[in-house]
């Protein structure tokens, strides 16, 4: 039988545990928002790279492809900006899971210490 105190511990373990499981789970709804931001970003710029692509089929000026290259940086930097915050998230997620591991592995060195 867990002594008050004891169990009084795991009952602030288990809810740091709670607080850090939606924290993570947080982090992966980030994360998949993220994905979603990023599939649209890819399907606008081949949209928008298969426009120019038929506007310079049609009729060749060096505006379309001023407006090609600036498209491409466009969407190189809107990637690099979903990609720093996709890490972000990794990074985010990494840690959290490592402190869960930590506080199970605590708790259940606790309760077999008590046993």
């Amino acid at each position: 039988m867990l002594q008050p105190a004891a169990f009084q511990a795991l009952v602030v373990t288990v809810q740091d545990a709670t607080r850090s499981l939606e924290a993570m789970d947080h982090c992966m709804n980030n994360v998949a928002l993220r994905l979603r931001e990023l599939e649209m970003a890819i399907k606008r710029h081949n949209e928008r790279v298969t426009a120019l692509l038929k506007q310079a089929g049609a009729r060749p000026a060096p505006n379309v492809l001023a407006d090609l290259q600036t498209t491409q940086m466009s969407f190189n930097l809107q990637y690099l900006q979903l990609q720093s915050q996709m890490q972000h998230e990794n990074r985010s997620y990494t840690a959290i899971s490592n402190i869960m591991k930590t506080k199970h592995d605590t708790v259940k060195n606790s309760i077999s210490n008590v046993r």
